[in-house]
């Protein structure tokens, strides 16, 4: 055909010719010809060429066939019949074309909506209050609306035009490599999703390398494309698409299983019942202000005389060490003294604790009522009951549209480009408030958040009882973000400092209920922190091992607060609680005295790498980092 069009001046010589033929011989560098000749592929030369002869046919047969078949049949019945083979010729090939695009609709979907929510939940399944089976319908809806969508889109650009439609797919290809890399292999460093501010300006590598991936993706697809075509590129990339997909859901089911992702969560909730029920017999009360560093808060005390008023009966232990830099390890220690060191998974051993720690048995054999006022606590397994304000409940998602939003949130924060994960921030906890219960109306979920323990306080009277009373109420205290003043005023961008002084207007505001109900005085009291924190760099895993730690015993009263530089660690914590139990004042609950020397453990990590820890000595003052020494003791799983 290419020959017989290049010497299209032979085509005058023919008998019968007509004006179509006559017009092929007199322009034949007209349009009719670039449309052969600009072709890219064989498939697509193929397909143009049938158009063309298919319009020689109908022009060139017309005239011979009108005299002789003008009573039965016309030209556009002959059209339309050429027009009809033509297309169920190529119907074939048309699905063809859109299979690529049904495949990366497809892969794109169950990876953003399948595979990245899944995963997130598998690795972090005890963060949140809900199981596998209140998720997969949500994951299945947002796949299939999303799948559907982005199909619908492709068909309709194919219908514009081919090589739109073909650009459409490469582009599509671009962005599904490039989110791919970015949420599995370019997550290391990313914010932590703690509540923490986030400073951007922090992460401009994290930026940069962004930049350099969709750009290095985009030249490598454009240089494939010049080198092959752009038809080829777009039909591979169903293939690509394909296979990475392949890959991920190997690696969600192998995750699921090894994670035991797909069992059913204890149907559990942790409530404020009895959270401010006390006895009239004696009382012991844990309360930890989540991060509040012991250097800050000395600090703190010096410009705040008033709350050397406050804690007057107090005794506080100002170079107290932490076993722990963050609370996930540290509140499970401060109830079992024994150290995780990543000999089992985490979750077992503090299931482990829960149910067996000595500590609890203690409290039982004595006769205290238990509450466990802890989010990081709830819904491990049936021992949990032991602790009056878990609720034998099944919660649901109040509300299906938020839920879904704080899911895309959370994967956006780990697949988007670096300039779109500022839009994502959440945290697992915000799904709290979506949890929830029909059948519970005499109870409220209990919530760490400063400003609703707060206002739970001033509405709720103290209640009284007859039986000994353990309450471990933990609260956000210091915890970033930073949202209340000293007069706990929601602000927007508050200090550090500032949330240590929401806190003691906390403990003021408790105190006083405990006072006011008469039950003080036979209440043993321990307010503490988890850890410390390190206020030069709120992402550092580094100068936390210092927390506070005040201590009140049954009947203790002095004129001023009481001040022990006695070098303590958590390590001494249980023998403290006996203590205190038995009837102890809080400055003989210790056996270590101020000007004791004495090595503390600390078992470092970094936030990053829970299951790599570092030994450490204190030798000195809590606070000094200066005077802790690294034993060589590393710990690797």
């Amino acid at each position: 055909m290419y020959r017989t069009f290049a010497d299209a001046e032979c085509l005058g010589g023919l008998p019968h010719r007509g004006v179509v033929v006559d017009d092929i011989a007199r322009y034949p560098y007209s349009s009719f010809f670039n449309i052969v000749f600009q072709r890219k592929t064989p498939q697509d030369t193929f397909l143009q060429c049938m158009k063309v002869s298919e319009g020689l046919c109908i022009l060139t047969i017309k005239p011979l066939f009108d005299n002789y078949f003008v009573s039965k049949y016309n030209s556009c019945t002959l059209q339309v019949s050429i027009l009809n083979i033509r297309e169920g010729f190529f119907v074939k090939e048309s699905k063809l074309r859109l299979r690529s695009a049904g495949l990366l609709s497809v892969a794109a979907g169950f990876m953003l909506f399948l595979y990245a929510p899944l995963e997130i939940y598998f690795n972090n399944k005890y963060e949140f209050w809900f199981d596998f089976y209140d998720l997969i319908p949500l994951c299945l809806l947002m796949f299939a609306v999303f799948t559907g969508v982005s199909f619908l889109l492709a068909f309709i650009v194919s219908k514009i035009n081919t090589r739109l439609y073909h650009g459409f797919l490469t582009v599509y290809l671009i962005a599904f490599l490039c989110t791919y890399i970015q949420g599995n292999f370019m997550i290391g460093n990313l914010p932590h999703l703690d509540g923490s501010t986030v400073d951007w300006a922090q992460y401009s590598g994290l930026r940069i390398g962004s930049v350099a991936l969709w750009v290095a993706v985009a030249v490598l697809v454009i240089l494939t494309v010049k080198k092959l075509s752009l038809t080829k590129v777009a039909d591979a990339a169903g293939a690509v698409s394909g296979l990475i997909s392949l890959v991920l859901l190997v690696t969600l089911v192998t995750l699921g299983f090894t994670k035991q992702g797909l069992e059913h969560k204890f149907s559990m909730i942790n409530t404020t019942y009895g959270e401010l029920e006390m006895s009239t017999d004696q009382n012991l009360v844990l309360l930890v202000l989540d991060t509040v560093d012991g250097d800050i808060m000395s600090q703190v005390i010096e410009h705040h005389p008033e709350y050397k008023e406050t804690l007057s009966d107090f005794t506080y232990y100002n170079n107290t060490m932490s076993a722990y830099p963050f609370t996930a390890y540290s509140v499970p220690y401060l109830f079992s003294g024994e150290w995780y060191e990543d000999q089992e998974e985490f979750i077992e051993y503090a299931k482990r604790v829960y149910r067996e720690a000595p500590f609890f048995d203690d409290l039982e054999a004595r006769g205290y009522r238990m509450g466990m006022y802890e989010e990081e606590a709830y819904r491990l397994e049936e021992s949990m009951l032991r602790f009056e304000n878990m609720i034998d409940t099944t919660p649901t998602i109040s509300s299906i549209a938020q839920f879904m939003k704080l899911e895309i949130k959370l994967v956006g924060f780990k697949y988007m480009p670096f300039d779109l994960k500022r839009f994502c921030l959440t945290i697992p906890a915000e799904f709290n408030s979506l949890e929830k219960t029909d059948d519970i109306s005499d109870y409220e979920l209990f919530s760490s958040d400063n400003q609703a323990f707060y206002t739970y306080l001033k509405k709720t009277p103290v209640t009284l009882t007859d039986d000994k009373c353990f309450r471990f109420i933990h609260l956000v205290g210091a915890h970033s973000p930073w949202h209340q003043d000293a007069q706990m005023n929601e602000i927007e961008n508050g200090t550090y400092e500032q949330s240590i002084e929401a806190s003691m207007t906390i403990v003021a505001t408790y105190l006083q209920k405990l006072k006011d109900s008469g039950v003080y005085d036979n209440t043993a009291i321990m307010i503490l922190s988890d850890h410390g924190y390190n206020i030069e760099d709120d992402d550092s895993s580094e100068k936390r091992q210092h927390p506070i730690l005040f201590v009140k015993g049954v009947g203790e009263h002095y004129d001023e607060l009481q001040i022990s530089s006695a070098p303590i660690s958590q390590s001494d914590y249980l023998e403290a609680y006996t203590r205190l139990l038995d009837g102890k004042q809080g400055d003989a609950i210790f056996d270590y005295k101020e000007g004791d020397a004495r090595e503390r453990r600390f078992l470092f990590y970094d936030y990053d790498e829970p299951t790599h820890f570092y030994e450490y000595m204190q030798t000195g003052y809590a606070g000094d980092v200066d005077t802790m020494y690294f034993t060589g003791v590393e710990i690797t799983p």
